[in-house]
Order: C-alpha cells, then sequence, then structure tokens
C-alpha cells in the first residue's frame, strides 16, 4: 500500500501571487448620484406642474464659450465673464464665485423660486456643468434641470 500527501504548496504559490494582483488591479470608483428633474413634455402626467414652472421665474443659466449668463423672466440678464479653462482646471473660479452671488441675489429677491434650468451647448465640458450645478444648490435652487443650447439644435 502505497501513501502519499497531496502537495498544496504550489497551489498556495499562486494564490499569493494572484490575490495582490487582483487587488491592485481592481477599480475603486465612487459612484455619487446628481438629482435633476428630467424635461416635462406636453402630454406628460406632469403637464400641470409645468404650466406652474411657465408662470414663474423660469430662471436660466446659460453656459456660453465665454461667460455664464443669468436670464429670467423680468429679471433681464445678468453676464458674469468667465477666463478660458484648461485641462487641469476647467472652470473659473471668481466667474463661478460671481455665478453664485448673482444666484443668491436672485433666491433673496425671489425666495419662493427653487429652481433653476441650465442651458449648455453641445461642447460643454461635463465637468463646467457640474460645477454650475453644485454653485446653483450652494445659492439655494435645489432643483436643477438641464436644456440643450439654442442655437446647438437640441
Amino acid at each position: 500500500m502505497v501513501t502519499s500527501e497531496l502537495d498544496l504548496l504550489p497551489l498556495m504559490n499562486i494564490f499569493i501571487v494572484l490575490i495582490p494582483l487582483l487587488l491592485l488591479s481592481a477599480v475603486f470608483v465612487q459612484v455619487s448620484v446628481i438629482r435633476m428633474d428630467a424635461p416635462v413634455g406636453p402630454g406628460d402626467a406632469t403637464a400641470a406642474v409645468a404650466t406652474d414652472l411657465a408662470e414663474g421665474l423660469e430662471l436660466a443659466v446659460v453656459i456660453a464659450a465665454d461667460a455664464y449668463v443669468v436670464t429670467g423672466r423680468g429679471l433681464g440678464e445678468q453676464i458674469i465673464a468667465r477666463a478660458e479653462g484648461t485641462d487641469a482646471q476647467p472652470s473659473d473660479p471668481a466667474a463661478l464665485a460671481g455665478l453664485g452671488a448673482a444666484l443668491g441675489d436672485v433666491v433673496a429677491q425671489y425666495p419662493e423660486e427653487k429652481s433653476v434650468k441650465i442651458v449648455a451647448g453641445p461642447h460643454t465640458r461635463y465637468e463646467e456643468i457640474v460645477d454650475v450645478m453644485d454653485v446653483a444648490r450652494g445659492a439655494g435652487l435645489p432643483q436643477v434641470g438641464l436644456a440643450g443650447s439654442m442655437s446647438g439644435g437640441m
């Protein structure tokens, strides 16, 4: 009768190499959610809400190539010039601060206003849209919606 032992050392060596390799190659991503309202169509069940919003201020922030433009019914236009962004810093912090101040003034003047629409062109950087959303929420406008550019064909 022959007895032999199972040699587990080669299998353990493989696991010792594979486990750190798999842990180093794993991608750890923080998932965050940006809450925003979808556009409301004329046949939608929430058409009554759209009618109420149409009678409101219709506050909008247009992200142009060289400025942020704050518009609304009865507000006129406030233009906040911004410097051209770089790859490392796509948004101009001074312009974002000016945008926050302008939106804060609108919220102080119209405290019942809680929504803002961000109008972005087809070539607007995603980081810049998120920065404008953050500024709008920080100014007291929690309901942020997105719209396509009027001249962008969207």
